[in-house]
């Protein structure tokens, strides 16, 4: 996408604090901060780590994640296509994000959509997303075919204006928001304010990526550069309940400090690494949504609540609002442990195929995960999998565990083991593998 393409916003700035009271925008803006609600968490940890205005960050443990995929090795994961998966997880609103006047993920790539070279002749009547699947019949699924595509066009309608406040709380630009609003931004003489108008490029929009996730005053830091990355260290973290009737659990052995009970790494078996790598899929507002909009991730917990605050005649319709405020995974990304212990649901999607004069087929999707439909994870076992503290997984051995605390300069002596089982039903505040999936792995810096 060309760096030429621009959106115009105009502020509201306090002269006095030299801080964004507010910012003017139509659809184009407020569709693309809306638009970050749908992105994969795999997705966000690679855009944020590209070169910007701010300079890369690291999404916290989503980026130790990201890494590791990229250097497993294929032997551990249930496919080829597995870690193509976890790389570059398809957004499941894909169809609204890619028109939009600035599209900050580039490498953003339609759904592709194979059949068996035998059909009409295969009786399964099978269909993948991935090419040189295999179909139940055996034979590669290569035969390309054309979606269709609906000309969708965002998600607010086309006119609709926009107040959003330097936290991104963004609500309509109606009658209501005059003198009355000024006042309640603590506005209380006119001449102390000033107003600007910026246009906000592909660059501006990865800055703003950032700071939402970084900053609780997001326009002020972007649009009068104030030293942002400097602050990341103030963030804070509340344990919170998560509502899940699943009994699923997974058991972990924990290798911890003595002396402080910090966790140095922990071990667990291919559910415990598929659990991990799945985050990686998981949409950030299905996530916040799961989370009752305590994310503690800078402006975003904001940005969610002004989507579903948000009345329903502003959105283009019902459809839009109901894919921000219950965001999905596409089909077929999200694996069996991660679907029973955070359970955000999968895009549904039916496709026939017409056979001939007024004869259709219902057509089933290939699990790209497994070669033969028994495996239903990325992580494959029977193997045991450690995952350091900053969650980079990889496959446990003996001599990598000793190496590992050789480089921490650990005693034994200051060395304990505990084995603990997992299950996402609430947080607690303690050295739990819950804990510190759920706090530390959303921890940006």
């Amino acid at each position: 996408m060309a760096e030429s393409e621009q959106v115009s916003l105009r502020l509201l700035v306090n002269k006095e604090t030299d801080k964004v009271i507010f910012a003017e925008a139509g659809k184009d803006f407020v569709d693309i901060l809306f638009s970050f609600l749908t992105m994969p968490l795999g997705t966000i940890a690679r855009l944020v780590d590209k070169i910007s205005d701010l300079g890369p960050i690291r999404f916290g443990c989503l980026s130790s994640l990201l890494e590791c995929v990229e250097k497993l090795d294929p032997g551990c994961v249930g496919t080829e296509t597995c870690k193509q998966m976890l790389m570059r997880p398809t957004n499941f609103a894909e169809d609204y994000c890619r028109d939009l006047k600035i599209n900050i993920d580039e490498d953003m790539e339609p759904l592709r959509y194979f059949l068996c070279t035998k059909l009409p002749y295969c009786s399964h009547y099978m269909l993948s997303n991935f090419e040189n699947q295999r179909c139940k019949c055996g034979n590669p699924m290569d035969r390309a075919i054309a979606a269709r595509r609906n000309a969708l066009n965002g998600f607010v309608n086309v006119g609709s204006t926009f107040i959003i406040t330097d936290d991104l709380v963004v609500i309509p630009n109606t009658m209501d928001t005059d003198l009355g609003f000024l006042q309640k931004c603590g506005v209380e003489n006119l001449s102390s304010v000033r107003t600007m108008t910026v246009n906000v490029t592909r660059t501006k929009v990865l800055d703003m990526l950032e700071c939402s996730l970084l900053s609780k005053s997001a326009l002020t830091d972007l649009f009068l550069s104030k030293n942002l990355l400097d602050d990341t260290e103030k963030l804070s973290f509340s344990p919170v309940v998560v509502e899940n009737s699943s009994n699923v659990q997974i058991k972990v052995k924990l290798v911890m400090r003595k002396s402080d009970g910090k966790i140095l790494f922990a071990e667990g078996e291919e559910d415990f690494a598929d659990f991990l790598l799945s985050f990686l899929t998981l949409p950030l507002g299905g996530v916040v949504r799961r989370l009752g909009g305590c994310s503690s991730l800078g402006c975003i917990d904001a940005l969610y609540k002004s989507v579903v605050d948000l009345d329903e005649k502003y959105y283009i319709s019902k459809e839009e609002k109901n894919m921000l405020v219950g965001p999905r995974i596409t089909a077929m990304f999200q694996s069996s442990i991660s679907k029973q212990m955070l359970p955000i649901c999968e895009q549904t999607a039916q496709f026939d195929c017409h056979v001939k004069d007024d004869i259709y087929k219902d057509m089933n999707f290939v699990d790209p995960k497994s070669s033969t439909g028994s495996h239903k994870g990325f992580a494959k076992g029977p193997a045991i999998f450690m995952a350091t503290d900053d969650l980079f997984v990889t496959p446990m051995s003996p001599i990598l565990g000793l190496s590992l605390l050789n480089q921490l300069n650990l005693s034994l002596n200051d060395l304990k083991e505990k084995v603990v089982v997992i299950g996402i039903k609430e947080v607690r505040k303690s050295y739990t593998i819950p804990y510190l999936i759920c706090i530390v792995f959303f921890m940006v810096y």
